[in-house]
């Protein structure tokens, strides 16, 4: 099974979680492979059976251009430099073929005010064709800039292993 994970990220920890899904994807046996939303192109979401997208919470959702402007340059760990996020690739997705299946996730502040990005980019996925094998997922952070909370990754690599189980399960 090939799984792509593609993720948003600003200050590292999405990225950070994005890798543990992918671990948790490798130890079911699964090829897995981790792609920034910049760099994920049509050719590897239409080859994944698996596709994982997540972001950063912002604003109690996925991030906008504004909410990424807000941001201060010099506290950014890509210095303000993400035109485009998960939001904008995924309005640009086109739609996936007859049984392609995906799964969502977002890292966010461990309180209820926080809201999540996870559910907009499960609906984004299923307004571009794809199953979900799994509810959206939060991780928690800290604080904004990091680090993710003890046990987090973990949980990820679980979370990975779990996608992965689920889907060759409904395939059977």
């Amino acid at each position: 099974m090939d799984v792509v994970v593609v993720y948003e990220t600003h200050f590292g920890q999405t990225r950070e979680i994005a890798a543990h899904i992918a671990d948790g994807a490798r130890e079911t046996g699964a090829a897995a492979v981790v792609v920034a939303v910049d760099h994920a192109t049509r050719e590897q979401v239409d080859g994944a059976d698996l596709l994982v997208v997540g972001g950063p919470t912002h604003v109690r959702g996925m991030s906008r251009p504004w909410s990424r402007e807000r941001l201060h340059a010099q506290e950014l760990g890509t210095h303000g430099e993400i035109a485009a996020g998960v939001r904008e690739w995924l309005a640009g997705l086109p739609a996936a073929s007859a049984g392609k299946h995906a799964a969502a996730f977002d890292t966010r502040l461990p309180s209820a005010l926080a809201g999540g990005a996870a559910r907009g980019v499960a609906h984004g996925l299923r307004e571009h064709g794809f199953s979900l094998v799994a509810a959206p997922e939060g991780f928690l952070v800290e604080e904004a800039d990091g680090p993710l909370r003890e046990g987090e990754p973990a949980r990820a690599r679980a979370w990975g292993a779990q996608l992965v189980t689920a889907l060759a399960d409904a395939q059977r």
